[in-house]
């Protein structure tokens, strides 16, 4: 993973030119500090991820393990949560926590623009990181300025060390460019927790009938085929829980991790 001055770097240099894009002149000092935290955070105190297997036998029984995220192979799941975390906290009006969870978001989308094969087979994490080592400290130009001609063609990650620090750039300045601009968008919070409600009420429907139409045909073979769909609908989350989340009504920890806030 990148070293805690690049991570800095970049989000320093992303900063700076979001905030003259948007004319911000002055950041709070609680946010700022939490940003600059969490954007190094991940590596001293690390989410975990959840696997859970199924034993099949005579004690058949579901066993649930963890084990530290993979911050270069890490999915999306973790930088949307703290995404919208940091969303949920800014409207609640902690500013530390706001900066603690897009600080982290940061991260993952900066240590995710490494990749770390090549062909598929040879590691190339570590001299990768090496590169952008010796590019970070011989920089003589702002990263703006050397990403400007860069032809990345949406890629995620690179083996290249301008490319992997051009896409850490880039995706750094996405996610702070959507938080400030969501942050200002108005919310009718009654209007969105009608919608809430609306859709509980439709998941709960969902779920009775399929429960309950195996039990009234007497077809009770179905319900090893109708339980784990019901289980589905129950843990599925509408887009619209997402949308509460970033407006501070509730928070929606993801299913696979073991999150640090």
């Amino acid at each position: 993973m990148p070293s805690w001055s690049i991570h800095r770097l970049i989000l320093s240099q992303a900063l700076q030119d979001v905030c003259r894009e948007f004319s911000l002149d002055s950041l709070d000092r609680e946010f700022l500090k939490g940003l600059y935290r969490g954007v190094v955070e991940p590596d001293k105190v690390p989410d975990r991820v959840v696997k859970y297997r199924l034993r099949i036998g005579r004690s058949s029984r579901v066993r649930v393990s963890t084990g530290y995220a993979k911050h270069h192979t890490v999915d999306k799941t973790l930088i949307s949560y703290y995404y919208h975390l940091a969303l949920y906290y800014a409207r609640r009006e902690n500013k530390m926590l706001s900066g603690l969870a897009l600080g982290r978001a940061i991260h993952y989308a900066q240590d995710g623009a490494i990749k770390t094969r090549k062909y598929l087979l040879v590691d190339v994490h570590d001299e990768v990181e090496k590169e952008l080592e010796i590019l970070a400290k011989s920089l003589r130009e702002d990263i703006q300025e050397l990403c400007r001609d860069m032809k990345l063609d949406k890629k995620s990650s690179s083996t290249q060390d301008i490319e992997a620090l051009c896409i850490s750039y880039t995706q750094t300045i996405e996610l702070l460019k959507n938080f400030f601009i969501e942050l200002k968008q108005s919310i009718d919070i009654k209007k969105l927790w009608k919608i809430i409600w609306i859709a509980r009420i439709l998941k709960t429907i969902t779920a009775l009938t399929l429960i309950t139409i195996p039990l009234l045909l007497n077809t009770y073979e179905a319900l090893f085929f109708i339980i784990p769909i019901t289980i589905g609908v129950a843990l599925y989350r509408p887009r619209i829980y997402y949308e509460a989340m970033k407006t501070g009504v509730m928070i929606l920890k993801p299913y696979n991790y073991k999150t640090v806030y």
